[in-house]
C-alpha cells in the first residue's frame, strides 16, 4: 500500500491507534520515575534494586521486540498487535496488586514485552503504509502522540502520588490500556497483505536477521541507537537521585522538571521532521551527536563545582531535546531500505537499543547520585562512539537521501 492511496481520515486513525498504543511503552517508565524512592520504601529494599527493575522492563523489551517484529512478518500485524496489548493489561494489574519485589520485578519484564509488541509492530505498519520522507513524517507524527507519554507521564504520575499511592498508577495505567485495545479491536485493519508476508515463521527468522544485518549502514544506525539509549537512560535512573540529594526537589518538582524535559523531547521530534525536508537526515545525525557530546563534557566540568539548578536543568533539557531530534531521522533511515521485511528491521534496531540499557543497567548503579559527573560522562562518551560510529560505518557521504 503506498501512501497516495490512503485518505486523510485513514491517515489520521493510523496516527492516532498507533501513537496511543506506543504510549503504552513511555507510560511504563515516567510515571514510575517520580516514586522510585517511594517504591523502595515500600518493599523495604535498597534504592538500587528499584534501579534494576528498570533493567527488567528493558530486558522484557528487548525479548518482546526480538519476538513481536519478525512474528508480525509471517502472520500479518494485527494479532500481534493485540495480543500485546491484551498482556500489557493483565501485567499493569500485576504490577498493581504485586505483593513483593519478586513479583514487581516480573510484572514490569511483562509490560516490557507486551509493550515492546505494539511499538515494533506499529512501526513495521507504518513501513507497510509510506516510504521515504513521508514515512520521516508521519512517524513524526506519530511520535507526537507518542510525545505526549513523555510529557504527561512523569507530571500525572506525580500529581497522583498526592492523591494515591503507585499503585492506583498502575491500576489507571491498566485501565489507560484496556481503551487503547478496544480502539485497536474496532479501528485497526490488518496492513501486510497475505503475498507480502513470510512463509516461514520462526524457521526463517534468523535468515531475516541475517539479511537485515548484512546492511552496513543499517548495522551503523543499530549501533548508534544503542549508544543514544545509553545516554539517555543514564540521565532517566541517575537524575531523579541527583536532583533530589543535591538540590532537595520533592517527588511533584521533580515530575514537573521531567515534564519540562519530555517536552524538549517531543519539540526535538518535530523539528528533526520539518528540518529533514531540507536537510538530509544522515547531517542532522552527525551534528547532533556533536553538540551532545560538547552538553555531555560541560555537565562533567561543572559537576566539579556546585552549579546552579538552572544551568543543569538547562543542560539536561537541551541534550533530551537533541534526543528527540534523532528518533525519526535513524527510524525512517533503517527502515526505508527493508520495507518486505519491515518487523524484522524494527525489531532489531529496537531489541538491541533494549539489551545494550538493561546490560548497561548494573553501570548505571556506580555512578554518583550527589552530582551530574557521571550522567556528563556517559552523554559524552556516548555520543563520541555515535559520532565515530556515524563517520565510520553509516558514512553519511554513502547514504541514500530520503525522498
Amino acid at each position: 500500500m503506498s501512501s497516495p492511496s490512503i485518505s486523510q481520515r485513514e491517515r489520521w486513525k493510523y496516527i492516532l491507534i498507533i501513537g496511543g498504543l506506543q504510549t503504552l511503552q513511555p507510560f511504563s517508565l515516567d510515571p514510575y520515575l517520580p516514586s522510585g524512592p517511594i517504591i523502595a520504601r515500600g518493599f523495604d529494599v535498597p534504592e538500587s534494586l528499584i534501579q534494576l527493575t528498570l533493567s527488567a522492563l528493558t530486558l522484557g523489551f528487548a525479548l518482546g521486540q526480538l519476538i513481536a517484529g519478525p512474528l508480525s512478518d509471517s502472520i500479518g500485524r494485527r494479532r500481534p498487535m493485540l495480543i500485546g496489548s491484551v498482556l500489557y493489561v493483565l501485567a499493569s494489574f500485576l504490577v498493581a496488586l504485586a505483593p513483593n519485589i519478586e513479583l514487581f520485578f516480573a510484572s514490569r519484564f511483562i509490560q516490557g514485552v507486551a509493550g515492546a509488541a505494539v511499538l515494533v509492530v506499529g512501526n513495521a505498519v507504518l513501513r507497510d503504509l509510506y516510504d521515504g520522507l513521508p514515512l520521516l513524517k508521519i512517524m513524526g507524527r506519530v511520535l507526537l502522540i507518542q510525545a505526549l507519554a513523555w510529557f504527561i507521564g512523569p507530571f500525572a504520575g506525580s500529581q497522583l502520588l498526592q492523591f494515591m499511592d503507585w499503585r492506583g498508577v498502575s491500576a489507571i495505567l491498566a485501565t489507560y490500556a484496556i481503551l487503547m485495545l478496544i480502539a485497536a479491536i474496532k479501528f485497526l485493519p490488518e496492513t501486510l497483505k497475505h503475498e507480502d508476508r513470510r512463509d516461514q515463521i520462526f524457521a526463517g527468522m534468523a535468515m531475516r536477521f541475517v539479511h537485515v544485518l548484512k546492511d552496513r549502514i543499517y548495522v551503523g544506525l543499530v549501533i548508534i541507537s544503542m549508544l543514544n539509549g545509553i545516554s539517555l537512560w543514564a540521565y532517566l535512573v541517575v537524575t531523579p537521585f541527583v536532583l533530589t540529594n543535591q538540590y532537595g526537589l520533592s517527588p511533584a518538582e521533580f515530575g514537573l522538571l521531567l515534564t519540562m524535559n519530555s517536552f524538549g523531547a517531543y519539540l526535538g521530534v518535530q523539528v528533526s521532521s520539518k528540518l529533514a525536508q531540507r536537510v538530509p537526515a544522515q547531517w542532522i545525525l552527525v551534528g547532533l551527536h556533536v553538540v551532545s557530546v560538547v552538553i555531555g563534557v560541560v555537565l562533567l566540568v561543572l559537576s566539579a563545582g556546585n552549579p546552579p539548578l538552572w544551568l543543569v536543568a538547562g543542560l539536561v533539557w537541551l541534550f533530551v531535546f537533541f534526543f528527540g531530534m534523532t528518533v525519526t531521522p535513524i527510524g525512517a533511515l533503517s527502515l526505508a531500505p527493508h520495507g518486505n521485511e519491515a518487523g524484522t528491521a524494527a525489531s532489531l534496531l529496537a531489541v538491541l537499543g533494549s539489551l545494550a540499557t538493561a546490560i548497561a543497567g548494573p553501570f548505571y548503579t556506580t555512578l554518583s547520585k550527589q552530582n551530574m559527573s557521571g550522567v556528563g560522562l556517559t552523554i559524552a562518551a556516548a555520543h563520541a562512539l555515535a559520532l565515530l560510529t556515524m563517520v565510520t560505518i553509516v558514512n553519511p557521504r554513502k547514504v541514500p537521501t530520503l525522498k
